[in-house]
């Protein structure tokens, strides 16, 4: 059974997801708790900055609650039971979401293109982690299959923007030329060099890079024209930028309202698109900090969400065909799995009695009985093996000739003992 669980911005607040998200560092330890699980056979998680979803191949039809007790264990946190925080999904209604999300379609900017990289960074990782095996890795490789398909052949993909674009649409609103201005970006990764890039194409005066690995943020800085800083060093620069941009894997704040308060320039415009939050949401509440997080940017995607439609519906066509294509693929590879087994069961009792017994005769009749003992047992004690499935053993095994020659033998034999 394939079992998803999502925290995402759909059914969930930011302040709830935030609590459950999983930074990289602690993704691979994760991962082998929720592998160790019984009847756990493979997993995978995502944690991004609007979702947070483990995804289960599993043999216990109670995983649902192995799945909560793991991750409320994790997080040392209670999960309310209200379906209004998370949802589970299973089987065909899971590869329909996980192909959504691949898609961009469930993201909260529709048609956001990072959602791809971060599938594969958390495939590549549970790969590398060895939690993943035949089941999810077709799963996900048809996912981003699927995305590819999606982003091609409607208009999700030429329409789709990042938040880091969305993030530049409101600095201009803020403030009317950025190349007379400064920004701070905090954090070296996807979405923060799209920021940075996005920047230089405004002309932005001067921009800095922090991060907690200098080494990491030279070589952003080398790369975007930058000015590398220390990491604890970030609130000497508070007077001296206009924009702030924060992406960090941190569990706690980086920077609280304290710091702002001594702030003698004009307007700044803050965005913090971390999970969790990496600015205090209190900073909001000095008037010349504006504070935007995801929150606000879900408020923007939910009045945007409209004008997709047609791209939307195009999309969903395409991930209903590909959920078909994947149920094929897996009944037809739990047929060969059947096939196997049956096959090695077989050679292992034929295997035993030529090991034990030189008698061919022998050796044939034991083999026969000891394959055919199960199968007698169930046709003759279970009531599921009606006409239908007789006639498939029947068909299955060839047997209407060989019934055929018995009833004649039997037959023939009644005829002489009538004569």
């Amino acid at each position: 059974m394939l079992s998803v669980l999502t925290i995402n911005h759909n059914n969930s607040e930011i302040s709830f997801l935030e609590k459950f998200a999983f930074n990289k560092d602690s993704l691979p330890l994760a991962l082998k708790t929720l592998k160790k699980i019984e009847g756990v056979k493979e997993c995978m998680i995502l944690s991004t900055c609007n979702r947070v979803e483990i995804y289960v191949k599993a043999i216990d039809e109670n995983i649902e609650s192995k799945i909560i007790k793991f991750l409320s264990d994790y997080h040392s946190l209670h999960i309310d039971k209200s379906p209004t925080v998370y949802q589970f999904m299973h089987d065909r209604d899971a590869v329909y979401h996980i192909f959504k999300v691949a898609s961009g379609i469930d993201s909260m900017i529709i048609g956001e293109p990072q959602i791809i990289n971060q599938i594969k960074e958390g495939y590549n990782l549970a790969n590398k982690t060895k939690t993943i095996g035949p089941y999810l890795h077709k799963l996900f490789q048809m996912s981003l299959h699927v995305a590819k398909k999606v982003r091609n052949e409607t208009t999700i993909g030429s329409r789709s923007e990042s938040i880091s674009q969305i993030a530049i649409r409101f600095s201009k609103k803020i403030f009317d030329d950025l190349s007379k201005k400064k920004a701070l970006i905090v954090g070296t990764g996807e979405m923060s060099q799209l920021f940075a890039d996005y920047l230089l194409n405004e002309k932005i005066d001067e921009v800095f890079i922090a991060s907690r690995d200098i080494n990491n943020a030279i070589t952003f800085a080398d790369r975007f024209r930058c000015k590398p800083v220390v990491f604890e060093n970030i609130r000497t620069f508070l007077n001296e930028v206009d924009i702030i941009f924060t992406s960090t894997g941190s569990n706690e704040f980086i920077l609280n309202k304290e710091d702002f308060e001594d702030r003698k320039t004009s307007n700044l415009f803050i965005i913090d698109i971390a999970i969790p939050r990496d600015i205090d949401p209190r900073v909001g509440d000095i008037d010349s900090c504006f504070l935007y997080g995801l929150e606000d940017f879900k408020k923007l995607s939910s009045n945007e969400k409209n004008s997709f439609n047609n791209g939307i519906n195009d999309a969903i066509s395409i991930i209903n065909k590909s959920v078909d294509a994947f149920n094929e693929w897996q009944q037809t590879s739990s047929a060969k799995d059947t096939m196997v087994a049956l096959k090695e069961h077989i050679f292992e009792i034929v295997q035993s009695e030529l090991k034990s017994n030189s008698d061919v005769d022998a050796i044939s009749a034991k083999i026969t009985n000891k394959i055919l003992h199960s199968p007698f047992t169930k046709i003759k004690e279970d009531i599921a093996y009606d006409d239908f499935n007789l006639k498939l053993i029947q068909e299955l095994f060839d047997l209407e000739p060989k019934q055929k020659d018995i009833q004649n033998k039997v037959d023939d034999k009644q005829n002489k003992n009538r004569n």
